[in-house]
């Protein structure tokens, strides 16, 4: 069997979009990867994250995929602004200035992202720089690991309110889960959101440390906390992935999935997007932005 090119994929989430047309369809394909690559003892460095070859027996069928494929990443510039409202800027460093702060809302009103996702701590400030604009005031509770006790959280997410923040990403108790006590995760959820509505809660899951069962089990009980979204995970323990936003939408049907962690190039926004996702947290929305405007020019 021959391997022939059909193209160079830009980054490994690109690949991974093709790769899986591609086998779905039945064709046979392979990745070769940049990276160290040898030729003739020595290591050459190549331009993008690798090349897609497929059996050349299938290739008028692959080059009909990658059309369609193409076709697809190519949606009308309005599309640009769509991706914006999506992406929810987040700046929750923990060495976040009050310099960075004014920076990110700059980017945030000039890009016209949907939500700036902040450090508690930077919440009133920003409250008065975002006044009268579009852009949603968002904040964090019991951040990154949600150890902090019932009464704590509650505290935290009804002075965020009080502050400014419209919306309130809170972590559950994972180890509430652990300890076959999902009933008392759901209801610190819900009196949660009990007290701060009308303010939008997006349940931070952390699926990447769940597993695929009991992410489905947790997702199905908090279909009725209240929430209005689950969110994958905070980015401290491992990416967003297309299989958990479908697995999120498939078991909480009537809620939102807000994707977030490692989230930095376009074809993985759009990958996410495609497979569910309504909200994106990403502290690199300039540059998705960025690179949707290059590959999707407005049209005079």
């Amino acid at each position: 069997m021959a391997m022939v090119e059909l193209r160079r994929m830009d980054n490994r989430f690109q690949a991974d979009l093709w790769r899986d047309a591609l086998l779905g369809r039945g064709v046979d394909c392979r990745l070769r990867g940049f990276h160290d690559t040898a030729y003739d003892g020595l290591y050459v460095t190549q331009k993008g994250f690798a090349m897609l070859l497929v059996d050349e027996a299938q290739l008028e069928l692959a080059r009909q995929i990658d059309a369609e494929l193409l076709a697809l990443e190519a949606p009308p510039a309005a599309d640009v602004l769509a991706l914006a409202q999506a992406i929810e800027h987040t700046l929750l460093g923990a060495a976040a200035s009050q310099a960075d702060l004014e920076g990110h809302v700059a980017q945030c009103l000039e890009h016209g992202f949907g939500a700036a996702c902040l450090s508690p701590w930077l919440v009133g400030r920003a409250a008065r720089l975002l006044e009268g604009s579009a852009v949603t005031l968002c904040s964090v509770v019991g951040f990154p690991l949600g150890i902090q006790t019932r009464a704590g959280k509650l505290q935290e997410a009804l002075e965020l309110a009080g502050l400014g923040a419209a919306e309130l990403d809170v972590v559950i108790n994972r180890g509430l889960v652990a300890s076959d006590r999902l009933d008392e995760a759901v209801d610190e959820i819900a009196a949660i959101v009990a007290a701060v509505a009308p303010l939008v809660v997006k349940v931070i899951l952390e699926t990447s440390e769940l597993g695929p069962e009991l992410t489905a089990r947790v997702a199905r009980a908090m279909a009725h906390s209240g929430a209005a979204f689950l969110k994958t995970g905070t980015g401290h323990f491992g990416p967003a992935t297309t299989a958990d936003v479908a697995l999120l939408r498939q078991n909480a049907p009537g809620l939102g999935v807000k994707a977030a962690g490692g989230i930095r190039e376009l074809d993985q926004a759009v990958a996410l997007l495609e497979a569910g996702a309504s909200r994106l947290g990403t502290s690199s929305g300039v540059q998705i932005i960025e690179q949707a405007r290059l590959r999707w020019p407005a049209e005079d």
